[in-house]
């Protein structure tokens, strides 16, 4: 009887040591594969969506940049886009400038002729007060003036309003433009300006010993209409006589200048 219950509790023993080997063995499986596994590994393992990651920030950003650039070219296109070269706008002052001292010369050609029958109507006059001419002569030199005296001060009112409407004028030269724009350029327009300003003044002083004229012109077509008795006629003529006298002095002076200063641009 205690012979079989050793060899029983030795079976069991057994059974209990080939149970433990093998759990044995699978935890040292286990911690082998563990021990294999290391954190370098599972930062290895996770690499792949931190690089995902990384990608897509870079392509968010190369996105962001590629829309942002133009952008930047685009705020700074426009201002040298809209900035005009300096010889464009030298070129257009001149431009302007020479149409409106062409524009200028018929109205003042057509001053000249008119005022030209007044003045000589006008020395006539002084002619017959200072006793150098008769009546005679006075009255043939002024019915030659009046000859043509109506349609030559309508056609300086009408050359005159073709200029006044076409509003040609020779603008400032700007600063900028004068001093980078080629030298010889900006003089010739800087004179032909100043010759526009002196024939203005002219032609301002036309205006003004025209309608004088004109208005003398008138009487002496009312006199001889009977419209006007010589007395009447006389005392208007002679008001007219010395307000001319003023107006043609000082048109000629402003002509006189006027012709000194010359525009290379036309």
């Amino acid at each position: 009887m205690n012979l079989d219950g050793e060899h029983s509790n030795l079976r069991v023993l057994g059974d209990l040591v080939l149970v433990l080997a093998c759990v044995g063995a699978v935890v040292l499986s286990f911690a082998l594969t563990r021990k294999s596994v290391t954190p370098e590994d599972t930062a290895g393992t996770a690499t792949p969506h931190h690089a995902q990651a990384a990608l897509g920030a870079s392509a968010v950003a190369d996105r962001s940049t590629t829309t942002t650039t133009p952008a930047s070219s685009t705020m700074t296109s426009p201002a040298s886009a809209t900035t005009p070269p300096a010889a464009t706008s030298l070129s257009a002052v001149a431009e302007s400038c020479r149409l409106a001292n062409l524009r200028q010369q018929a109205p003042l050609s057509a001053a000249d002729v008119s005022l030209a029958q007044f003045d000589k109507h006008i020395d006539a006059m002084n002619l017959l007060v200072a006793g150098k001419i008769s009546l005679a002569v006075a009255t043939t030199f002024w019915d030659e003036t009046r000859v043509g005296a109506t349609q030559n001060i309508a056609a300086f009112h009408r050359a005159d309003r073709d200029y006044l409407a076409s509003k040609s004028r020779c603008p400032d030269l700007d600063r900028a433009v004068a001093d980078t724009g080629p030298y010889g350029q900006v003089v010739a327009v800087k004179g032909c300006a100043s010759a526009i300003d002196h024939r203005a003044v002219a032609l301002a002083r036309a205006r003004t010993a025209v309608a004088t004229w004109e208005h003398h012109v008138h009487d002496m077509e009312m006199l001889r209409m009977g419209h006007l008795t010589p007395a009447q006629a006389t005392a208007a003529w002679r008001k007219n006589w010395h307000t001319g006298q003023r107006q043609l002095h000082a048109y000629d002076l402003a002509a006189a200048k006027a012709r000194k200063v010359h525009c290379s641009l036309d």
